[in-house]
């Protein structure tokens, strides 16, 4: 073969191993990026909007929860759907509460249970008094006085709840309950306009109520 054919072979072939080796870096280049993670704000969405619905299994519980399986207790993280109440509902003892996945992450057990919280209101109670708290942006119960200047008025309107519990990896339903609202005026509210809130969940029978879920072992 003369040398200029010679030539023209291998920039024939060059030529077409340039061509099919840019058609495999397109190929890769065009490939779809991997599904993103769910982030931590997708917990709030957990919940069905109403009792009876079907619980989202694609949130960052997903990522973060474990098995609910074993002995207990099994931590348990409390969602209210919509609910107008004061800011200690649901406070639960030490060993019952869960680790967020956020800076502390390690510090408490893994979720393995969700309580969707939902609130019926009905008739006002009574009227309750809260003094303004400037650091916490808090107002805090008066204890046995009325009357003092500045504080805020809120009407206590009769409330129940019906908490369905969710197992938090897969959301899968294991059981509801209602539970009535506590008499006494919430301890803070967070300080807005609202005229009105509905009375907190009672707290021991909330704990009763969720102790067979969160104590029990579980095969």
């Amino acid at each position: 073969m003369r040398r200029s054919d010679r030539i023209a072979w291998w920039t024939f072939g060059i030529g077409i191993v340039a061509v099919f080796g840019g058609v495999g870096v397109v190929g890769m280049l065009a490939d779809p990026p991997p599904p993103e993670p769910p982030s931590p704000h997708t917990m709030d969405m957990f919940c069905p909007t109403e009792p009876g619905g079907r619980a989202r299994a694609d949130t960052y519980f997903k990522e973060i929860a474990g098995p609910y399986r074993g002995k207990g207790p099994h931590a348990v993280r409390l969602l209210f759907v919509n609910a107008n109440t004061g800011e200690d509902a649901g406070e639960f003892p030490s060993g019952w509460t869960a680790d967020d996945g956020g800076s502390d992450a390690g510090a408490k057990p893994r979720v393995q249970l969700v309580a969707c919280g939902y609130q019926e209101t009905a008739q006002e109670t009574r009227v309750c008094e809260y003094l303004p708290e400037s650091v916490a942006r808090l107002d805090w119960r008066l204890s046995g006085r009325t009357g003092a200047r500045g504080t805020t008025k809120i009407s206590l309107l009769k409330a129940s709840y019906v908490f369905e519990i969710y197992e938090a990896r897969t959301a899968r339903p294991l059981g509801r309950f209602t539970v009535p609202g506590d008499a006494a005026c919430p301890g803070s509210v967070e300080l807005d306009d609202r005229a009105s809130i509905g009375q907190e969940p009672h707290a021991a029978k909330l704990r009763k109520a969720l102790r067979p879920y969160v104590e029990r072992a579980v095969g």
